[in-house]
């Protein structure tokens, strides 16, 4: 059993809001990660059976593995993420980057198991990077050069940013949701409730990033399709897009949003009541006839497991009349926001969805009006590589490494064609600004020690081969050619 994780943090807006800051930081939103996790109960040894690995976490929150004859080991877990409601993901860092542990704690079946994603994997995976953009909903803040995080969701998230408004004693400007029009309000909502089938960061030369009281669809081109007929599971951050699909939202220029129902700020202690209410806010009150003991979401909003998420159920946001998930009417890949989106954040979507016959003429064009347009050249250059043009590809790697130097896929990807034409200096050093990076990429390391050893540095290779192993050991190739070398 998981005991309650603790937050520590001095919230600014206390003085001002006591009771706003203390209902708040009792809800999942404010619990959503933590690192104050010193009172969490161990763990009984369980093995994988698709890896032979077993693993344990100790008091000291210390994840230990271990596989007969081969290796065991340990990471020491760093931060929980999520409010435990659903149940808690562990990160923990090595060299300059946090990885997602392989295992995770599911508050349905009170167990730890392995986390979403890695149940299919065939070895041990423990080189899972957290990319800044994934803590961006369940922290506060990240600081990228220290691996550390100000845990749980802050006023700032949906208040901006609170500087001004503290510095003048509540004079200054603050982003009151409840003031903005329709769209610049849901997208406080949308920023951390809405992925759909693709999430394209759109072209924006100054950098700048969505803040509270802008439209989200100035920032990001979100694509949904409907799930196969099959399937009636929920995704985990589908709330805002199945709320678009309800006949309560629908009408009437959209008077339902999502502080309708929720209170941001407090979480009620009896929900059936509370929403009920809701519910009847706009409804007239009438006789169940379904059932005596009237309960409006258990139809209206009935749960379905979490699409990706094993162990897990969520809530049906579509408010279907019947308890059949409600579909979409468009069958193809469609803007969520039909009037912000252009054909180079449509072939980025393809792409991202791997539709490369579609997305290969929308990323041609597109790079040939915006040469500077780094995500579109690296797309474009990954579907050339992949099928085999390399010739195509390589003047791309090169454009972008003159725009940033330091871009790992272009990188990874020129190392591996430079190494062809025999210039194993060259990729020697793109490898190596690869794994500057993220280390723990275990290829793009082999490939390095390959290199070494084409190159007579057998020393240099040995070295390289031992690090991978260090950041991801459950790999007989390169235990092998480590032996070989020994």
């Amino acid at each position: 059993m998981l005991l309650p994780i603790l937050l520590a943090f001095a919230n600014p807006c206390q003085p001002c809001h006591p009771q706003i800051v203390q209902s708040y930081e009792k809800t999942a939103m404010a619990r959503s990660s933590s690192k104050h996790v010193t009172n969490l109960k161990s763990s009984e040894p369980f093995l994988d059976p698709i890896t032979q690995t077993t693993f344990s976490i100790t008091p000291g929150f210390l994840l230990k593995f271990s596989k007969p004859n081969q290796f065991e080991g340990f990471r020491q877990l760093s931060f929980a993420i999520g409010s435990g409601r659903v149940g808690h993901s562990f990160l923990f860092k090595q060299g300059n980057r946090l990885f997602q542990a392989p295992v995770s704690y599911y508050s349905e079946t009170r167990q730890y198991q392995l986390s979403p994603g890695f149940q299919r994997r065939p070895q041990l995976d423990l080189t899972r990077v957290v990319e800044p953009s994934c803590l961006n909903c369940h922290t506060t803040a990240f600081n990228p050069v220290t691996l550390d995080i100000t845990p749980g969701i802050g006023c700032e998230r949906c208040h901006g940013n609170t500087a001004r408004h503290l510095a003048t004693a509540g004079k200054g400007p603050i982003v009151n949701p409840k003031k903005l029009n329709t769209h610049e309000r849901d997208s406080i909502c949308a920023q951390c409730h809405l992925t759909g089938a693709a999430r394209v960061a759109r072209y924006r030369p100054s950098g700048d990033t969505y803040k509270p009281g802008l439209n989200l669809s100035n920032f990001s081109a979100i694509f949904t399709e409907p799930q196969s007929g099959d399937d009636n599971s929920i995704g985990v951050t589908s709330h805002y897009e199945s709320l678009s699909l309800s006949q309560c939202r629908l009408p009437d220029n959209q008077p339902l949003s999502c502080t309708t129902c929720h209170d941001p700020h407090s979480e009620p202690p009896d929900a059936t009541t509370y929403f009920n209410n809701r519910c009847q806010s706009c409804h007239d009150t009438k006789p169940c006839k379904q059932t005596n003991d009237t309960n409006c979401i258990s139809c209206h909003m009935p749960k379905a497991s979490g699409r990706g998420v094993d162990h897990s159920s969520y809530t049906n946001h579509s408010i279907p009349r019947d308890k059949s998930p409600r579909q979409p009417a468009s069958k193809a890949l469609t803007p969520f926001w039909a009037d912000s989106t252009n054909d180079r954040d449509l072939g980025l979507a393809q792409a991202i969805l791997n539709r490369i016959d579609q997305a290969q003429p929308l990323l041609e064009a597109a790079a040939k009006a915006n040469p500077k347009d780094l995500t579109v050249l690296s797309q474009l250059a990954q579907i050339h590589d992949r099928q085999g043009r390399e010739a195509n590809a390589l003047p791309l790697y090169e454009a972008i490494l003159k725009l940033d130097p330091a871009h790992p896929t272009a990188s990874t990807n020129l190392a591996v064609i430079r190494a062809k034409a025999g210039r194993l200096s060259d990729a020697i050093s793109l490898w190596r600004t690869a794994l500057k990076s993220n280390p723990a990429q275990t290829g793009v390391r082999m490939n390095l020690a390959q290199a070494l050893l084409r190159q007579g540095n057998r020393a240099a290779a040995i070295e390289e081969i031992k690090t991978a192993l260090s950041y991801d050991p459950d790999q007989p190739a390169a235990r092998r050619i480590l032996t070989q070398l020994q």
